[in-house]
């Protein structure tokens, strides 16, 4: 095998070479680190191979990505001349696959002239009765995002720092990684991690920040005020003040495992806990309602699914309009 004679699409498709863009095998990373500092003229066809992989293998699970690896290699007919016509088309034919498994929105950023490449890749929810994504960075570290969510990745993330850009809320499970800080913006809130698991909330339609721990130690920074959490601590930042306390760790729990649960819900909780759940501002229409006293289990299940089932039990009337919820009676 001369590597020498590698296109993009070759590199690619060769499975050490997925291993390093992963960053899921050790050995593999040291070999192509090693390989390309050695080789500066095949940077330009690693450097489109690696594009091309984390745009394939971001968001699916390790099974899936060797199915979705699997149908590519079918895709391109080894030594056939048409070969290097398809190549100009393989980044297209990359997120056509990928879409088929996760409904992942990305959006390639073109950098502006005279500057360095920048590219970001962006991932987004847009819709309330979507489900969330899951997505798997190239340190190994896991996202959950939220529908309405939108979550921005630096091409140089996992390299001297792991920086990512949310809007909207997310649940991160992070990798360990010495002298490389994992840090997320959200407005104009900072969260440093390492190592750690923790949730950050920063929808539009409200103009606080929150911050939640569940496990490890973050630093949250907002305008010049600092805070250390530990687990099972939140802090909130409003007006550039965070302010703190202790938030319901199983309420979180069941977020990150899909279990939505109502007892006993008031009108009032019922438009509370759709809102926490789904990123959704909510609005109870003024007027005269029947006391509700709602019960309900729902997993993993979309908005629609679950305004039906209120709607059948309480007789409100509930619509969704310009990516807001309205309730009536």
């Amino acid at each position: 095998m001369n590597l020498q004679l590698f296109t993009a699409e070759d590199f690619m498709l060769n499975d050490s070479f997925v291993r390093y863009c992963l960053q899921s095998n050790d050995e593999d990373v040291a070999f192509w680190n090693d390989w390309i500092a050695r080789n500066p003229h095949k940077k330009a066809e690693t450097d489109q191979a690696k594009e091309w992989v984390l745009r394939l293998g971001m968001g699916l699970t390790p099974d899936e990505k060797q199915e979705e690896f699997r149908k590519l290699r079918a895709l391109i007919e080894t030594g056939d001349s048409r070969r290097h016509r398809f190549s100009k088309y393989l980044p297209y034919v990359a997120a056509a696959v990928l879409l088929t498994c996760v409904a992942v929105t990305w959006i390639w950023k073109t950098p502006a002239h005279n500057t360095v490449a920048t590219s970001a890749m962006t991932y987004t929810t847009w819709k309330a009765d979507s489900v969330r994504k899951q997505v798997l960075l190239a340190d190994g570290s896991t996202v959950i995002l939220n529908r309405n969510s939108v979550l921005r990745v630096p091409d140089n993330y996992n390299q001297e720092e792991r920086h990512l850009i949310l809007e909207g809320e997310a649940w991160y499970e992070v990798a360990k990684k010495e002298n490389c800080p994992f840090t997320v913006t959200a407005g104009k809130t900072t969260v440093q991690a390492l190592g750690t698991v923790f949730k950050v909330r920063a929808y539009g339609f409200d103009s606080s920040v929150m911050v939640s721990l569940i496990s490890g130690k973050v630093r949250v920074q907002a305008a010049k005020e600092t805070k250390e959490l530990s687990p099972d601590q939140y802090v909130k930042a409003v007006n550039g003040q965070l302010l703190s306390g202790i938030f319901d760790a199983a309420r979180e729990q069941d977020w990150r495992n899909g279990k939505l649960y109502f007892k006993d819900a008031s009108l009032e909780e019922l438009a509370k806990l759709l809102e926490f759940w789904y990123g959704i501002k909510v609005h109870i229409t003024p007027g005269n309602y029947q006391p509700i006293h709602f019960n309900g289990e729902f997993v993993n299940k979309p908005l629609p699914a679950v305004l039906a089932s209120i709607s059948y039990i309480t007789n409100l009337k509930i619509a969704v309009s310009k990516g807001e919820l309205y309730i009536n009676h």
